[in-house]
């Protein structure tokens, strides 16, 4: 695999994430060998944790380390972490031991040896008890009870239960040694083989890494199995794990499992020898992740008024929709699902039809930061909205009015003619629009020409050339026919889940 197909499209500047983690966890492997070591990657749902260890695994493996890439969610399917693990564990490691035949039959012996691990939980799941409990139970004499009296059926029965119960006892410390002795076994061979790769096979060296993606994901009891199994079964040392998680998530779904009083997040840290937390990607960075991932940074339908001519390296709709979050406050999982709503609304509207971006953004925000606002604001006539959405609207929403296009900051920077624009004056344009016919539209903004840096007549040029291509309706038709539709739009994006 070559080096030009790793981070490609790192959208989020992972890439410097990644080689800082790859340099520390081998010069921690290299300064002390003998110990296991277990790393969190901790990051919110949907800060790109899958794409990071993809790549994390793609660039480990250029480097010649032997890698093993886990979906913990992806065999969520299966009542046993263990044996799905082995497999793809198998399935992995084959892959470089393909030509070392040395090699291979000590992760054989090691594989064949896991197999003495999972037979007597294999057993149990599928019966609840072990082969060995069922036949010493079904071959209990019954009691008649007719033919004895009272106090002898009494010790009878008592008997029969203490030693049903020494029976199981014993199943139960026979199957736990079982199960300790292939572990013991399991890991001297996979030693051997650890040893074997660091000391013979030039191609490849220690650390071995296994990364596991999407554990949060996953039922609670499948997780917390995982991780027990990796903290007691691989304490290995030369193998390294990478857990991807966002471990507040984990430890809500643990809680929702085991209780409110239970304290999962100190339990999910005995797992980890440490914790790394994925840098939070600014504003237009996400938005360019965001907007890339719904395939909706080449739709041609979506305007921005901001100037194109003042954004040699930037994205004026990804711009547009990172000042929109900046004003809104809204957190990432929160920008994920704006951003959804957007692709829900642009794939039912026509496609020769601008979807004014100004306009639009502002109602699906609004309503992913304040439903209750939303609808106050829908429940408004059109021709007192812009009134409504006064300074005292957007301090009771909790909103930063202070946000301004980097555009204009950039534009007063360099000395350029230009002002600071925010997004409530923008929003506060279209409000005003909503209670504007064809013929005042005209007769206000029909007259200027349109300059570099002038949102305002960006929106009433596109305004203008949408008016001709409908054939120059009666002048007091509302301009609103052409907005008024967003609204119930974001109402109905608004109710799939």
């Amino acid at each position: 695999m070559s080096n030009n197909t790793v981070w490609n499209g790192d959208l989020l500047n992972r890439k410097g994430e990644g080689d800082y983690l790859i340099t520390y966890l081998v010069n921690r492997y290299n300064n002390n060998p003998d110990s296991p070591f277990v790393l969190n990657i901790n990051a919110e749902w949907g800060f790109g944790k899958t794409y990071f260890l993809k790549n994390l695994t793609k660039d480990l493996e250029n480097k010649k380390h032997p890698v093993v890439y886990f979906d913990a969610w992806k065999n969520d399917f299966t009542d046993n972490p263990l044996l799905a693990f082995m497999s793809e564990l198998n399935t992995s490691l084959d892959v470089y031991l393909n030509n070392a035949s040395k090699a291979k039959s000590f992760f054989q012996d090691a594989y064949n040896t896991s197999k003495g691990i999972l037979l007597p939980i294999l057993t149990k799941k599928l019966t609840g008890h072990a082969i060995s409990e069922l036949n010493d139970l079904f071959e209990q004499e019954d009691i008649d009870e007719t033919q004895q009296d009272e106090n002898t059926v009494d010790f009878e029965i008592q008997n029969g239960v203490s030693s049903v119960i020494s029976k199981i006892a014993e199943v139960a410390l026979s199957e736990h040694k079982t199960i300790q002795q292939s572990i013991e076994t399991f890991k001297r061979q996979m030693k051997k083989l650890l040893s074997h790769i660091d000391k013979n096979m030039d191609a490849k060296k220690l650390p071995m890494f296994i990364l596991i993606d999407e554990l949060d994901r996953c039922r609670p009891n499948y997780a917390i199995e995982l991780l027990e199994n990796i903290k007691h079964i691989f304490d290995i040392s030369g193998v390294v794990f990478i857990v991807a998680t966002d471990s507040q998530q984990l430890a809500h779904s643990i809680n929702a499992i085991y209780g409110n009083n239970f304290s999962s997040e100190r339990y999910l840290k005995r797992f980890f020898h440490q914790e790394y937390n994925l840098a939070k990607p600014d504003n237009y960075s996400y938005a360019n992740y965001l907007l890339d991932k719904h395939n909706l940074l080449s739709n041609t339908q979506m305007f921005s008024p901001l100037d194109r001519s003042l954004y040699a390296d930037k994205n004026i709709v990804v711009e547009l929709f990172a000042g929109y979050t900046t004003f809104f406050k809204l957190g990432l999982r929160d920008q994920e699902q704006a951003v959804t709503m957007l692709e829900a609304i642009v794939l039912v509207l026509p496609n020769n039809e601008t979807i004014h971006l100004g306009y639009l953004l502002f109602l699906i925000m609004l309503k992913q930061k304040n439903s209750e606002a939303f609808v106050r604001l829908n429940e408004t006539p059109m021709k007192l909205r812009k009134s409504f959405v006064t300074q005292n609207f957007f301090d009771k929403i909790n909103v930063d009015m202070t946000v301004s296009f980097e555009d204009y900051r950039r534009d007063r920077d360099t000395g350029l003619q230009g002002a600071q624009y925010s997004v409530s004056s923008l929003i506060s344009i279209y409000l005003e629009l909503l209670n504007i016919n064809y013929g005042e539209f005209h007769n206000k903004y029909d007259q200027g020409t349109v300059t570099s840096n002038n949102i305002e007549t960006n929106i009433f040029n596109i305004i203008r050339t949408r008016i001709q291509q409908l054939g120059h309706p009666d002048v007091k038709t509302m301009i609103t026919t052409y907005l008024d539709k967003y609204p119930e739009l974001v109402l109905r994006t608004g109710r799939f889940s």
